[in-house]
């Protein structure tokens, strides 16, 4: 079960515009951790799931569907965004 998520995971982040969208979020994240910047983490968060739209719009493939990969996400992205979040919130 951890394998396919994970694979999944991986799936999701195929393209180099996508990528490309994937290193400004989390440079944008970085600078949210910099800055304590509430704001720019979920900036960076939201950069990063519209790379994840980029991709399924230009391949309409099932398997890069955001909303198929959800199980992906909160096993292996989720916990990241949070411990950022609450980083930011108890750094400030």
């Amino acid at each position: 079960m951890f394998k396919k998520y994970f694979q999944q995971f991986v799936d999701f982040h195929e393209g180099t515009v996508n990528k490309i969208i994937h290193l400004v979020g989390f440079a944008l994240l970085g600078l949210a951790i910099i800055e304590k910047s509430l704001l720019l983490v979920f900036v960076g968060g939201l950069t990063q799931e519209l790379g994840h739209i980029y991709q399924y719009a230009k391949t309409k493939k099932q398997s890069v569907n955001p909303l198929h990969g959800l199980k992906g996400q909160s096993l292996f992205a989720l916990p990241f965004f949070v411990l950022i979040v609450l980083y930011v919130l108890l750094a400030k």
